[in-house]
Formats: structure tokens, sequence, C-alpha cells
């Protein structure tokens, strides 16, 4: 009884050891890969994962390795393991970077670093580190749809850190610490001035300076977002007159 019970845990430990190599066993690797892509449409990405492994561990001279390479990069995102899927994806750029898939691969870099991109409460840099990325997108894929998507993930997290700036004023502004307020107001002003952010931080930086009584200040925010922004919403609430509604 006892020997029995020792050859069975010598077959299961062997199994765990061997398990993945044998579930693979006689098969080439485009069989694998076939394998692995349909695991992947059936969303089992582990198992996706498993068997694009096993390619690039004993075939990395396969023909069909980069598309294994690519493969795994999509794997690992749609797991929500974006900073593995982040890793593939760069893997594939520094070792196919003239190839025609290169663009999917950088895409697929920007998006996941838009994806870590964290709570607006947070530090932001992968948001910082994903607008980098994406407009390098941008500029060396210029025309292709990869291109295009980039350029809007990155406008999309350059709206993220204007509204972490604007909320950081607002937070100092209720807070009575005006002059704080007022330099997250300037540089809302100053570098998203194109944003639906810019007249409510003008709206801002006119009552941090009323507040403080630096009327002429305040009156020449008051000027600048009812002149440059007079269909905005901030325009409206200090109402037609120009006095707050």
């Amino acid at each position: 009884m006892i020997l029995r019970f020792l050859l069975l845990g010598f077959v299961l430990a062997s199994l765990a050891c061997g398990g993945g190599a044998n579930l693979y066993q006689g098969m080439d690797p485009l069989s694998i890969y076939q394998m692995a892509s349909e695991e992947y449409e059936a969303g089992e990405y582990d198992n996706a994962i498993q068997a694009l492994d096993r390619i690039l561990q004993a075939y990395g001279d396969w023909e069909g390795a980069l598309g294994a390479r690519l493969l795994l990069g999509h794997a690992y995102y749609e797991k929500v393991d974006y900073l593995s899927a982040q890793s593939e994806y760069n893997r594939f750029l520094d070792r196919y970077a003239g190839h025609e898939d290169a663009p999917i691969a950088a895409l697929g870099v920007c998006r996941a670093l838009s994806a870590l991109s964290p709570d607006l409460q947070r530090d932001q840099t992968y948001t910082n580190e994903a607008i980098t990325i994406c407009r390098n997108v941008v500029i060396d894929y210029s025309g292709t749809s990869q291109s295009v998507e980039a350029a809007e993930i990155a406008n999309q997290m350059r709206m993220k850190l204007a509204e972490k700036e604007l909320r950081t004023a607002d937070f100092y502004l209720n807070r009575k610490l005006y002059d704080s307020a007022i330099l997250y107001y300037e540089f809302v002003i100053s570098f998203y001035s194109d944003t639906e952010f810019a007249p409510w931080a003008l709206m801002g930086l006119y009552q941090s300076n009323l507040a403080i009584g630096y009327d002429d200040l305040a009156e020449e925010a008051k000027e600048r977002l009812l002149g440059e922004y007079p269909e905005s919403e901030a325009a409206a609430e200090l109402g037609t007159d120009g006095s707050e509604s």
C-alpha cells in the first residue's frame, strides 16, 4: 500500500514537471500555433500564452515565431496583464522593427501604457509615458490606421492630465490656498488652452485673484474667459454682463 502511494506520487510529480512539454508532444510549431490561436479566440488566454511560450522556447528559429510573439502580446493584453503585454510588443519591435506588423506592435505598446494609466488621484507616470509613445507611433507610422488610433489615445491621455491639473487647482481654491490654486490654473491655461478645461481654469483664476484682492488680475482673467471662450459653460456661469450668475 505504501509503495503504491509512493508510485502514485512519483507519477503525479512527473506530470507536474513535464506536463507542459507532454501536452505538445509530437506537434510541430504550426500545429501549436493553430492551437494557441483557437485558445485565444475562445478567450482561454492562459492556454494560449502557454502554447505560444512553448513555440518561442522550443522553436525560436521558426519562421512563424514573429506571429507567435505578436499574438502573445495580444493574449497578455486581453488577460489584462498590461506590463507583460508591453514587454512582448517591445520584444517584437526589437527583433522585427522593419516588419509590416511593426505598427500593430507599436500601437500595442501605446494601448498597454494607456491601460496602465491610473486614477486621477494617483501618480501619472504611465499617462505621460503613454503620451510620448503614442505620439511616436503617430510620427513613425503616419498614414496607417494604427497612427490614427494612437493619436486618439494620446489625446485622451492629455485630456486626463489637464483634468488632473484642474482638479488640483480646484482643491486648493476650495481650501482657500489661493496662491497654489493660481499656479495650477495658470498651468492649465498655458499648456491646455485648447481643451474644455481651459475656460474653467480662467474662471478659477478669476475667483482666486478676486478672493485675495487682485482685482486687476481678476478682471484680466474674466476678459480672457469671455473673449476667448464665449460659448463655454464657464463663460455662461459668469453671465453675459461679466458678473457671476
